[in-house]
């Protein structure tokens, strides 16, 4: 199974922002990308915070995309 998160690393340990579903002591394979944007002295920035974390919500909409404003605006289609 994959699984695609934002994590912190502080003091040598990397610390999910969001819950991971996993068993304990599972063994994972980690490849880790950097997502703090280099400011001008090229010393990485603050995290990076999705302001929509945690927001996700099963709607059971397969299309969602395609019918975006329909479905925005109100107007339901069978």
């Amino acid at each position: 199974m994959t699984q695609i998160i934002q994590a912190i690393f502080e003091n040598g340990v990397f610390k999910p922002l969001e819950q991971l579903h996993l068993n304990d002591h599972a063994q994972v394979r980690l490849t880790v990308e950097s997502v703090d944007p280099p400011n001008s002295n090229g010393a990485a920035v603050g995290p990076t915070i999705d302001p929509l974390h945690g927001l996700r919500v099963a709607t059971g909409i397969t299309d969602l995309a395609e019918r975006f404003d329909d479905y925005r605006s109100g107007r339901n289609y069978p």
